[in-house]
């Protein structure tokens, strides 16, 4: 069940931060309230906020009790303590605090733009199956200055009002996300809407612009950059052109922003990256292959089940359906499943890899250390190029050409 306010002020202790908090919104008390760390004091907290009169003042507090909810959970987590990674106050803060959503809610208030950089990365990752991936094959330090992002912006603007007859208005920020990797955010203004919506108790019609969202994440070390845009081809070749020619100072040829398409064959056979068992992983399962007939008029989707344990879903397609895997079916996506040891007395922890024949990548980007074992384990099988990882300079060199890269 999704969490609202009310599970944020049963669930956060009542602390220094939560009191100050509740006291710039001016939230009415009882005269002589006590302000100690109990469930009693929780639930008349929440009582004051149920039986406040004043609406308006009412939704501003509950707003911002919400606004902590996107990163209230593991991935959340994940998210705050990488932006945090460079900032020591944050860390020691962080580790006092008692919960996911503790942490939230602590980061929303004491560190509210690296809390806003958080929702960036997390929104990136929890969409990565909608991202396109291109080798712009440009490595330079990109330009983050006001002048670069404002020229950007203006070349973004002209493409929306082109396409879509909006985008007055482009607001874009760009951090560095991780050791020479960056991440940038653009909101488009979008077209005016007529809105039905509550005002306090009263029922209103108002015009408001939607934003369209777009993100862009580069690596100076591989020149690969990862687009997240709604809309078809043209829009992630815009986004990653106009980053290359504002940012990066150098025009690149529309052509050249689109994804590899990769050959998937050799997942006929299952999986087997050797070295994976050093790195810490405990099995790797091909979870799921999808395969089109030769025909172009039937494809069919396989996926290991629970049942299965770490089975390969082609030994699996071998024992009940193998003729697929013996034909000349053409593997078109494929899911890996690579598992390592949970917590004390917990069941093994899986991170997910998903590639698809034409060029689209979901790797296991919050975890950096994993991220790279996997992208080393794809070149290592000639699966990827270097050209086509974010991390390639972080292992050892191999063939820059492998066969798997398909040309078309």
């Amino acid at each position: 069940m999704k969490k609202t306010f009310v599970d944020v002020l049963l669930e956060l202790p009542v602390d220094a931060t939560l009191q100050q908090f509740l006291t710039e919104h001016a939230l009415p008390v009882p005269l002589g309230f006590v302000w100690d760390d109990s469930r009693a004091t929780s639930h008349a907290l929440l009582e004051c906020v149920r039986q406040w009169p004043d609406v308006d003042a009412k939704d501003r507090l509950v707003g911002e009790l919400n606004a902590c909810l996107p990163l209230a959970d593991g991935p959340g987590q994940q998210a705050i303590f990488q932006v945090a990674a460079g900032g020591g106050s944050a860390l020691i803060g962080l580790a006092n605090c008692k919960s996911d959503l503790h942490r939230a809610f602590w980061f929303y208030r004491h560190h509210p733009d690296l809390f806003r950089r958080a929702l960036d990365a997390d929104f990136i990752e929890r969409r990565g199956s909608q991202a396109q991936q291109h080798a712009l094959g440009i490595k330079r330090h990109p330009n983050m200055t006001k002048p670069a992002l404002a020229a950007f912006g203006q070349a973004v603007s002209k493409f929306y009002q082109r396409m879509l007859s909006c985008g007055d208005g482009v607001d874009t920020t760009i951090f560095q996300r991780s050791p020479g990797v960056f991440l940038l955010t653009t909101h488009v203004k979008g077209l005016a809407m007529l809105h039905l919506e509550f005002q306090g108790t009263s029922l209103t019609r108002r015009v408001g612009n939607p934003s369209i969202h777009g993100m862009l994440e580069y690596s100076e070390k591989t020149g690969v950059v990862r687009t997240l845009i709604k809309g078809g081809a043209a829009y992630h070749q815009m986004l990653a052109g106009e980053f290359a020619t504002h940012l990066l100072g150098q025009v690149v040829d529309a052509k050249r922003i689109k994804p590899e398409k990769l050959d998937l064959t050799q997942f006929r056979a299952g999986v087997d990256f050797p070295q994976a068992t050093k790195d810490g992983f405990v099995a790797v399962q091909l979870k799921q292959i999808t395969v089109m007939s030769p025909t172009g008029k039937l494809k069919v989707e396989a996926t290991a089940t629970a049942m299965a344990q770490h089975q390969s879903v082609t030994e699996l397609m071998q024992e009940e359906m193998p003729a697929p895997l013996e034909g000349g079916w053409t593997v078109t996506a494929v899911q890996i499943n690579l598992y390592y040891p949970g917590e004390a007395g917990r069941r093994n922890r899986v991170v997910t890899a998903e590639l698809t024949s034409m060029g689209r990548l979901r790797l296991p980007m919050r975890d950096p250390v994993i991220k790279a074992n996997v992208e080393r384990y794809l070149v290592e099988k000639g699966v990827l190029a270097r050209g086509q990882t974010l991390d390639a300079d972080d292992f050892p060199q191999v063939d820059e050409q492998p066969h798997s890269v398909v040309e078309g």
